[in-house]
């Protein structure tokens, strides 16, 4: 403790201070450092403040080191009047205000309006609490930091019990032995602290060296490659210039293999109609083609632009003219039949029947060569639609049985695809 008497303040004062330099003028006697008796806590008895000259004198040294700074009691100092007070350390500036609190002199009148003002909202937090709260508002301080302010309305208070208060003494007293002792520890560190720093900053010089080395180095090849894409841009431009000359050409042989394209696609769509106008001569003059029993409305040109290669007749034929003649053809009085699916072969079978019967026949593949278009155009154009279902696929069935029923056209499927059951089919049809 640093703690002294109001004489030997006045002793340090005349001792440590050159002769005629007290505090402000002459040097402090027992009658300037009395305060005043309105200013006395006993005086008083319906204030809960207790000044610090009226506190025990250990706990002065406590508080003002605890809840001052260096920078505060040396504005206090000038304040104070005290002359030249940068000439004190702040072991000696110190003393004098333990003492000055202890004696109620300026100084410590001063000390103690700064410390009021300064915690102003913590000694307005205590006034409004219970005594029996203080306790759990100094625990809340050590934790939250505010301990200079808590340990001040505490000390000052006298409403504080004795038991929180000596606590706050011993808690104080102990955070001053932490400090002092992780002082130590970090003063014992600081050399060795001190060496790594000075091994990191040259460190970090160095890899800043090596950086700007290699900034310059990549700045170098960037140059040589910036030089060497001119060079190559202008190489090429110069090579581009004959090019000029030969554009005409170019585009003339462009032109050349476009039309060269266009006339090898109708030499080959020539080539299929000479074909297929000799397949239709030869089935012409095979079968001749000529409408019997009245049959002129049928449209022989729908099966004109449909090639059939000429094949002998099955022997399903010799049944069919063996059935006509047991009983007689049915007349299908001009009806239009599409027949989808099957063999191609039998195409030119079917459509003799049919023509024989008064009728005209329509054929399409099922789809292996014939479009969907040209389905929908002669399924629109038929009366009854036949097809077989042992020779077409499941998806082309089901798609013209569809367009069957939305276009409410008769629709007799076959199991098998041969002439004998496509008589008997048309055999069934009504006239």
């Amino acid at each position: 403790m640093c703690l002294e008497s109001s004489s030997r303040f006045s002793t340090f004062v005349a001792d440590s201070l050159p002769p005629a330099q007290g505090l402000g003028g002459p040097a402090l006697n027992r009658a300037q450092a009395t305060p005043p008796a309105s200013a006395g806590g006993h005086n008083n008895t319906t204030r809960t403040r207790v000044h610090l000259w009226n506190l025990e004198a250990k706990y002065l040294c406590a508080i003002v080191g605890t809840c001052t700074t260096i920078s505060e009691m040396r504005k206090l100092a000038i304040k104070s009047q005290i002359d030249s007070p940068g000439q004190y350390s702040d072991y000696q500036l110190h003393n004098i205000f333990v003492n000055a609190a202890h004696d109620g002199s300026r100084p410590g009148r001063l000390l103690e309006k700064l410390l009021q003002q300064k915690f102003r909202t913590t000694i307005a937090r205590y006034r409004v609490t219970p005594e029996s709260e203080f306790g759990a508002l100094w625990e809340n301080a050590l934790k939250g930091g505010d301990v200079a302010g808590s340990y001040y309305t505490l000390l000052t208070n006298s409403r504080t019990p004795a038991v929180v208060q000596e606590k706050a003494v011993g808690d104080i007293h102990m955070l001053s032995h932490i400090s002092g002792a992780s002082c130590r520890i970090d003063l014992k560190q600081l050399p060795e602290l001190k060496k790594k720093n000075r091994e990191l900053t040259a460190h970090v010089n160095r890899l800043n060296l090596n950086h700007r080395k290699a900034i310059q180095g990549w700045e170098k090849k960037q140059v040589i490659l910036q030089k060497n894409c001119a060079e190559l841009k202008s190489h090429l431009a110069r090579q581009r210039v004959p090019d000029i000359d030969l554009s005409t050409e170019q585009r003339e042989l462009t032109r050349l293999r476009k039309k060269n394209s266009v006339l090898s696609n109708l030499v080959d769509r020539l080539r299929q109609e000479k074909n297929q106008f000799a397949r239709q001569v030869s089935d012409l003059q095979r079968h001749a083609l000529v409408p019997q029993n009245g049959a002129q409305g049928a449209d022989p040109a729908v099966f004109a632009n449909k090639p059939v290669d000429p094949i002998p007749r099955e022997s399903g034929a010799s049944d069919i003219g063996h059935a006509s003649g047991s009983r007689p053809e049915l007349n299908l009085n001009g009806k239009k039949v599409l027949y989808v699916g099957g063999r191609y072969r039998q195409a030119p079978h079917f459509r003799e029947l049919v023509e024989r019967r008064n009728g005209c026949l329509f054929y399409h593949d099922g789809g292996r060569e014939d479009g969907d278009k040209r389905l929908a155009a002669i399924l629109s154009r038929a009366d009854l639609v036949v097809c077989p279902i042992d020779c077409i696929s499941h998806s082309a069935i089901e798609c013209v049985k569809r367009e069957c029923q939305k276009l409410n056209k008769h629709f007799i499927p076959l199991r098998r695809s041969s002439l004998s059951a496509f008589a008997q089919a048309l055999d069934k049809v009504g006239p």
